[in-house]
């Protein structure tokens, strides 16, 4: 049984949900991003909250289920790690219409590797930040493995795009939503990763365009 948490009250925008180990894996979660609002420790929703929703259930216990939080907000993520964040602003690399070649090494030494076709831009009208690396995946996705193999316990990005996109963190696909100067945020209670991919099946593509990979080592 997939259980997904949507509650309103409060200062920050929070997706909560939980895979058992029977759960099917090839169906991608779907994240639901609302104009609800929740507080991080809001534990008991009542079930009307929820009955729009099919197939969603109601626990009072999630603090022992849940082993992701999901956040469409970087500020709100901040606060919520509550740590010292180190970020990869791709700012060291060298920008221009160049493709990468993979695997390759990041100026803050991310290493990529994938079937990708990519390259680091400094594109306003894409996302409104210094250099970003913009890049496409017909269903190959582009994996991004954490500096050292550090094994992290949160990671979040901002990006843009036309298009939906997978992000697969440990066994979850995980769907975000498609946009102009997004932001996702993922805090992990079990299983630190040291990886995670960024996958594409749609046909005709502009890519994704991400800047600020920030993690908690």
């Amino acid at each position: 049984m997939l259980a997904l948490l949507l509650a309103a009250g409060g200062l920050s925008c929070l997706f909560s949900f939980f895979l058992p180990p029977s759960a099917s894996l090839l169906a991608p979660t779907r994240i639901l991003i609302s104009t609800a609002w929740a507080t991080p420790t809001q534990t008991n929703i009542p079930t009307a909250t929820l009955s729009s929703l099919p197939g969603t259930s109601v626990t009072s216990n999630l603090n022992e289920i849940i082993p992701y939080r999901i956040y469409d907000q970087r500020q709100v993520w901040e606060s919520a790690v509550g740590k010292v964040i180190v970020s990869e602003d791709f700012e060291t690399d060298s920008q221009g219409p160049v493709e990468l070649q993979f695997p390759y090494v990041t100026g803050n030494r991310f290493l990529l590797s994938g079937k990708s076709e990519a390259e680091i831009l400094n594109a306003p009208k894409l996302l409104e930040s210094g250099n970003l690396l913009n890049f496409r995946a017909w269903g190959q996705g582009l994996t991004f493995v954490f500096p050292d193999d550090s094994a992290v316990t949160a990671f979040g990005f901002d990006y843009s795009t036309a298009e939906e996109w997978q992000l697969r963190v440990n066994n979850a696909n995980l769907v975000i939503i498609s946009g102009k100067n997004q932001f996702v945020g993922v805090i992990l209670f079990q299983n630190p990763i040291t990886e995670f991919t960024l996958v594409s099946s749609a046909f005709e593509q502009g890519g994704l365009s991400m800047d600020n990979i920030s993690y908690v080592p």
